[in-house]
């Protein structure tokens, strides 16, 4: 073949340090709306965004010309000065160390943006821990719980 052609669906989800609901209803609009922007600067495409008080999930059209952990960490700095140069939090917002990262092919994308939209509704009944475990179980990812997560303070 003379050309390269790649698609690749990335889900990424992180959690506000130490999981404190820092991500109030009236502002989560905002800050997502502000990480689309910075995944399209980077050049990767967000097709959608959603979360809760203290976790963000975003469906995206990766680049194979980015790395994936410079990506997530540039996401993660311009969002947390974003958050805190706009005074968006009551505290110091921060994002906690590391991420969750699947993999989806282009039939799953809407089925996956619809999970990732009704994100207020799936964690009425389970917690964020609860959620990663089930998607480190469905991926057959081998994990240690203690290396997961970080306690809430």
């Amino acid at each position: 073949m003379a050309n390269t052609y790649i698609c690749i669906y990335l889900h990424l989800v992180f959690a506000v340090k130490h999981r404190q609901a820092l991500l109030r209803p009236d502002i989560i609009p905002r800050v997502h709306k502000y990480i689309a922007g910075v995944c399209h600067k980077v050049g990767n495409d967000a097709i959608c965004i959603g979360g809760i008080e203290d976790h963000t999930h975003i469906l995206l059209k990766f680049s194979p010309k980015s790395c994936l952990a410079d990506f997530v960490r540039d996401v993660k700095v311009a969002s947390t000065k974003f958050i805190n140069d706009n005074h968006l939090c009551p505290h110091l917002f921060a994002w906690q160390r590391g991420y969750a990262c699947f993999s989806y092919s282009k039939s799953q994308i809407e089925k996956v943006c619809r999970y990732i939209n009704m994100q207020m509704e799936h964690h009425k009944g389970y917690t964020l821990q609860e959620e990663i475990r089930r998607f480190l179980e469905l991926y057959d990812m081998d994990y240690d719980e203690k290396y997961i997560f970080e306690e809430p303070v």
